[in-house]
């Protein structure tokens, strides 16, 4: 599966985050579970037309530029 060379190649370089966005009913949401980095609750974000986007950007935002990173750890 797609997602899963995904996650496997960005993951083994480096920690990583994937943030997942479905838009509109179409969307597969099995893929997209296996697209989002766990939590999959935290990391996967559904709206129904691309004029309700606006509902989430914020909360997109703030879970896409958290660190990926555990805390205590440092990377120069």
């Amino acid at each position: 599966m797609e997602a899963d060379k995904l996650k496997s190649t960005i993951t083994n370089a480096i920690p990583t985050k994937v943030v997942a966005l479905g838009i509109g009913s179409g969307v597969n949401l099995h893929e997209l579970n296996n697209i989002a980095s766990a939590p999959v609750d935290r990391n996967l974000f559904l709206v129904h037309n691309f004029s309700s986007l606006s509902n989430v950007d914020e909360q997109v935002r703030n879970t896409s530029c958290t660190s990926a990173l555990p805390s205590n750890r440092y990377v120069p």
